[in-house]
């Protein structure tokens, strides 16, 4: 248990950390005014930047599944593929919870807090898109 708390605490930290560099570098390298190459830039880095995050969740996933498989930590139609895993890291950070794949054991926590911070992660990139159309119409 207390290595799922930790490795839940590295992941996070990792997500927070890509997102907010990702942020920080858009908001230095777009422009005041609207600009429709800008807006698709923008859109573009921080998709890119949800899914280095889920594949690092999805990693994790992969790694306890192939390490761990005496404990069945993984339910559902799972091959061992880390497709199963990416797809499972996407259905999580989304909160979309669709429920064909499910954990048990430790592996809840990690899930439980990949969910919780992609619902932060996702507002804040609303947020921060949303900032950038409200700021280039004044």
């Amino acid at each position: 248990m207390f290595w799922s708390i930790l490795c839940s605490i590295i992941l996070v930290g990792l997500s927070l950390k890509i997102h907010g560099l990702t942020l920080n570098f858009l908001s230095k390298s777009i422009s005041k005014k609207f600009i429709y190459k800008d807006f698709i830039k923008i859109s573009v880095a921080l998709i890119s930047s949800h899914l280095i995050q889920i594949t690092l969740f999805a990693y994790y996933f992969y790694y306890i599944f192939h390490a761990y498989p005496h404990l069945k930590l993984f339910y559902g139609h799972v091959s061992g593929t880390f497709l199963d895993f990416f797809y499972y890291s996407i259905s999580c950070y989304t909160t979309l919870g669709i429920g064909d794949v499910y954990v048990s054991g430790y592996a809840r926590i990690v899930t439980g807090m990949e969910a919780l911070i992609g619902l932060v992660l996702i507002a804040w990139t609303a947020t921060f898109k949303l900032s950038y159309l409200f700021k280039t119409r004044r």
